[in-house]
């Protein structure tokens, strides 16, 4: 008997031991829902810890952050279990640089840096528009308009042809590009803790490519490409709770990387920002955040080869809904 209750005890404990992992397991991909809502509380029940006077809508332990930062605000946060839509503005302070080959039909064109031949400057503030959509806590599927421009007139720095015009060293041009980018977006959220989730994601890209030149002879080429560009990445962000009166502002911190090489031309984005989003009412938050992100796209397609990199710092203006 002695010698079967010792051959018992490592296989209970090795079960018990799955259990405590499994069910640590549980807890980080069940994570509660983060995205909170605001109930108004009434004055009389200001002094309660919880909020099961309001029907079971949510109850909140003791140490709720309503309490640390005061209950004078009357207002606690619960878990919210539904959608959430935000829309944004984002400035962008672009620096511009590469080099890019624009071929005619008829197979004229040379290789030419942006800068130093062409004479587009490369800085240019810049404005962007995006909306997110985010489902189950769990899922976002987003939106952008990028419309870039960069454009002036310079002396050219070397002999060139650009998709079939040929202008020389020293010659007055006038030169422009124009990157219209449409971006739709999904993420996946994987809960590591409380604190810190992290994912995949996907982007379709559906960029205008236009530019043009002009020399001072008044030949002109408009050159136009629409490249379709998937992406696949990942995302990260750790958004603390509980944190006093810092946590009225909801702040975050997030990162996001897509890449990908179709059909012989790659793209790369890597995002990294800073956003805090206080309430400006009960169902409305105001977000404002600082940023820096990279868009790059290498390679040859069709009539266009570029190496070109767009990079900067941006603020983000959102609203949430």
């Amino acid at each position: 008997m002695s010698a079967r209750g010792l051959k018992r005890i490592p296989c209970a404990m090795l079960s018990l031991a799955l259990i405590f992992i499994s069910t640590s397991f549980a807890c980080a991909w069940d994570q509660y829902y983060r995205y909170p809502i605001k109930v108004k509380v009434s004055g009389s029940n200001l002094s309660r810890p919880g909020t099961e006077e309001l029907g079971g809508i949510c109850s909140n332990p003791s140490g709720d952050w309503e309490y640390v930062a005061g209950a004078s605000r009357r207002q606690i946060l619960c878990p919210r279990r539904g959608f959430d839509f935000m829309v944004g503005l984002r400035p962008f302070f672009s620096n511009l640089s590469g080099m890019v080959k624009a071929v005619s039909k008829g197979g004229e064109g040379t290789p030419a840096n942006l800068r130093g031949h062409l004479r587009i400057p490369n800085s240019s503030t810049l404005w962007e528009l995006h909306a997110d959509l985010h489902m189950w806590d769990k899922i976002t599927f987003g939106l952008a308009y990028v419309p870039w421009h960069w454009g002036g007139t310079g002396h050219a720095g070397q002999d060139g042809n650009f998709a079939g015009v040929l202008y020389a060293l020293n010659e007055l041009i006038d030169s422009n590009l124009n990157i219209t980018s449409f971006i739709m977006r999904a993420d996946y959220d994987v809960s590591f803790n409380n604190d810190l989730i992290f994912g995949p994601n996907a982007d379709f890209q559906v960029i205008r490519w236009n530019q043009s030149l002009r020399n001072s002879g008044g030949d002109a080429a408009d050159f136009s490409q629409t490249i379709l560009q998937p992406t696949i990445g990942l995302h990260l962000k750790y958004q603390p709770t509980n944190t006093g009166y810092f946590s009225w502002f909801k702040p975050a911190l997030k990162t996001r990387i897509s890449w990908m090489n179709f059909a012989g031309l790659g793209t790369y984005t890597w995002d990294l920002g800073a956003v805090v989003s206080p309430p400006i009412s009960d169902n409305v938050d105001f977000g404002c955040g600082l940023g820096y992100k990279q868009w790059k796209i290498d390679g040859v397609r069709s009539l266009l080869t570029a190496d070109v990199s767009v990079e900067g710092v941006y603020f983000d203006l959102q609203l949430r809904f």
